[in-house]
């Protein structure tokens, strides 16, 4: 009889798990941070890391990484990149300690010297795809330090159907570098039409996922996303969890700082340890010069978890 029990109360247990429902992910609201009159200038930011409690913001033609307070809104420092201003850097991660961007003209991974500037291209095993003759090219990186990994975002393939997210495992180095990029795989997202793309992408180590940005433009319109791909217990990534992540009124707000003035092509994107989300605007298009306004502002949003 008391075994009897005991395999009913273990049956109920296992029932009762099996019923609870999963933590659901969270929603969000948006705030807009208000920046200082430099990056009213074509500074044409591309990518961004929360780094060290701050935002590194990377410029994409401007030879410089921007190091902003997300509580005051203001620049503490700017690291003045030693490599030629064609490099076009797109998006930017952290792996132990370091910076790292991925560039799209001269298609390759760099480490970033926080201290000293010094840029350094890191060894792939197999060449990062070129810039397609439309000039779809890379347009974001993700570091996995939990399983040693690095995810690089292709904005759109050739015919303009799917973008692109490559893995990398990192491996040791030698005397010259501290690790090598050895390619695993490749997932492909769908795209609706050509009007679409996905511009940057960031690790999301509190829920185990890869965050992506995602928008669509047409002259004016523009509409953006946020979506998610979760990530296995060995950092492969997982297509067929891909999802939207709720933002209250993403595209409404973002039309309306449009009509403020503010660039809504939205570039960058990265998480802070508190799960809150940051996206930040390219504010300039065509050849960026560094010291002249912009026609548009660039616009920071924080996506603050309710």
């Amino acid at each position: 009889m008391r075994k009897l029990s005991f395999l009913i109360f273990s049956a109920f247990c296992l029932t009762n798990l099996k019923s609870q429902p999963a933590q659901p992910l969270p929603s969000y609201l948006i705030n807009n941070i208000a920046l200082p009159a430099e990056l009213d200038k074509q500074v044409c930011i591309s990518g961004m890391k929360y780094f060290n409690g701050n935002l590194c913001l990377a410029s994409e033609r401007c030879p410089v990484v921007l190091v902003l307070n997300p509580q005051t809104g203001t620049i503490d420092s700017v690291i003045n990149l030693k490599v030629p201003q064609e490099f076009e850097m797109e998006g930017m991660t952290s792996y132990k300690g370091r910076l790292y961007m991925v560039s799209e003209n001269i298609a390759a991974v760099y480490e970033v010297d926080n201290r000293t500037a010094v840029v350094k291209q890191i060894e792939t095993s197999v060449p990062i795809p070129v810039k397609s003759k439309d000039g779809d090219g890379m347009e974001g990186i993700a570091a996995n330090e939990t399983n040693n990994k690095f995810y690089l975002l292709r904005e759109r393939n050739d015919d303009k159907t799917k973008s692109q997210v490559y893995t990398f495992s990192a491996e040791p180095g030698n005397e010259s570098t501290s690790f090598t990029l050895k390619y695993e795989s490749m997932i492909e997202l769908p795209l609706e039409n050509e009007q679409w793309r996905y511009s940057d992408i960031c690790y999301d180590i509190a829920n185990s996922r890869l965050i992506c940005l995602k928008s669509y433009s047409k002259g004016k319109l523009r509409q953006q996303y946020i979506e998610s791909v979760n990530i296995d217990s060995s950092g492969r990534l997982l297509v067929e969890t891909l999802k939207n992540i709720t933002v209250d009124h993403l595209t409404e707000t973002s039309a309306t700082y449009k009509l403020q003035g503010y660039s809504t092509n939205l570039e960058g994107i990265t998480v802070d340890n508190s799960g809150n989300i940051f996206i930040v605007s390219d504010n300039t298009s065509g050849q960026a010069k560094c010291d002249l306004p912009a026609k548009e502002r660039t616009i920071l949003l924080q996506l603050k978890k309710k």
